[in-house]
């Protein structure tokens, strides 16, 4: 009797140790010819080397992975691990749902990290009171924005590759001159500078570079602010008074300004690395690559830089596996092995040192991130982007006038945050 006690206690704990050995591991996006493979392949070696399975689940981005991760956490169906797209991890500090992620993380493991990038994953917002101040998400990988250019049609007009200290009048210059006729038809060919305002971190750089930003310390927005108006009179100059954007450019898609460049009908735009790696495919040395031009006055050259993060749920089954996979991934060799495919910049310091190499083009945008900026790290962080496109948009049709629009969007931000009890 003792025998069939003492096993059937054994095939139990047998039976809870094999529950907690699996990881469901959510993952949005990625590309089944590119990325996944890689991806697929570390998780097997993950599994050999620890005994814990990995359910791996890729969600592509066409089928809205957050709205799904955010029904799955409310029910009670939360994977163990999830990567996201920052700054989604802001709107989930803010309501709980993600662990901090130092209660799971040794620091001798988040050292290896760019300081810069792990602070665009710090939660900043006083409330939570627990998540303040906490790692929120670990990134994978960063993907900055530098300008790149058509080599042979600067050349074509006798233009010298950009240097990597170019000012805000030198970029406008390269845009007047690279904006022409080439046939002799008395009708534009060539755009000098490709640009879309339905991304609105495109006019975001220009507002960094002049010294603006969204929110002030205390979470107050200020968008109608004397450096957030020269930063956006810059971006609507290049459309309305100095006619160097491609027409579309209102609404245009940015795979269709990169087909632009690839058809030589502009000659510059700002884009990400993978684009670049894409172009040079397409276009050999052809393609080159700058760091954003300096304004003058601010001394600042900002872009944007998007990451994707990973983030454990507060109600996860297996928060300490779900570490364990992490940490694997973010392995200087999976993360070097996986940026080398997809074509994004590692957001490991020892990784990405090795990732760029020499190759000029990838300088560009290590050169890049050291003046970068996430989006708005705010819960809210959708409705900036909405807001704001929608008033520069109407800037750009001439439905408003730039300090009208502005205001109004300032005014919106403002309605919307304290609807949604925010205060400052």
């Amino acid at each position: 009797m003792r025998r069939v006690l003492g096993l059937v206690v054994f095939i139990c704990a047998l039976a809870v140790s094999l529950f907690g050995a699996e990881v469901t591991f959510w993952f949005a996006g990625g590309d089944p010819r590119l990325d996944l493979p890689v991806v697929k392949k570390q998780i097997k070696a993950f599994e050999d080397a620890t005994g814990i399975k990995v359910n791996l689940v890729v969600i592509p981005w066409a089928e809205d992975p957050h709205t799904k991760l955010d029904v799955a956490i409310m029910s009670g169906k939360a994977p163990d691990l999830a990567k996201v797209g920052s700054p989604r991890e802001h709107a989930l500090a803010w309501s709980k749902a993600i662990e901090p992620m130092d209660k799971y993380l040794p620091q001798d493991f988040l050292k290896n990290f760019s300081q810069s990038v792990l602070l665009g994953s710090t939660y900043k917002m006083d409330k939570p009171k627990e998540m303040s101040g906490k790692i929120v998400g670990i990134p994978y990988f960063c993907h900055t924005r530098v300008v790149l250019y058509r080599k042979d049609i600067l050349a074509e007009r006798g233009l010298p590759e950009p240097s990597p200290n170019w000012t805000w009048n030198d970029f406008l210059e390269y845009a007047r001159r690279l904006t022409f006729d080439r046939n002799g038809d008395g009708q534009v060919d060539v755009y000098g500078f490709g640009a879309s305002a339905q991304y609105a971190y495109q006019l975001m750089i220009w507002v960094w570079q002049a010294g603006g930003r969204m929110i002030d310390e205390k979470g107050a927005p200020t968008i109608n602010t004397e450096s957030f108006y020269r930063g956006a009179k810059f971006f609507v100059d290049l459309f309305k008074t100095y006619k160097v954007v491609q027409p579309g450019g209102i609404n245009a898609n940015l795979a269709d300004v990169r087909r632009q460049l690839v058809a030589g009908q502009i000659a510059m735009y700002i884009d990400t690395g993978d684009a670049a790696r894409a172009l040079k495919e397409e276009l050999g040395d052809k393609v080159g690559a700058v760091p954003l031009p300096i304004n003058p006055e601010t001394g600042k050259r900002t872009s944007y830089y998007g990451a994707d993060v990973f983030v454990i749920p507060s109600n996860a089954k297996n928060k300490e596996g779900a570490a364990k996979l992490l940490m694997w991934l973010c392995s200087k060799e999976n993360m070097l092995e996986y940026c080398n495919v997809a074509g994004f910049v590692p957001s490991r310091v020892d990784a990405a040192q090795e990732y760029v190499g020499e190759d000029q083009i990838m300088n560009a945008f290590a050169q890049q991130m050291s003046d970068s900026n996430p989006w708005v790290e705010h819960p809210e962080y959708s409705a900036f982007t909405r807001i704001i496109r929608a008033a520069i948009q109407d800037v750009l049709s001439d439905k408003l006038s730039l300090v009208d629009g502005l205001k109004r969007a300032q005014q919106e931000l403002e309605q919307h945050l304290k609807e949604k009890g925010f205060v400052w």
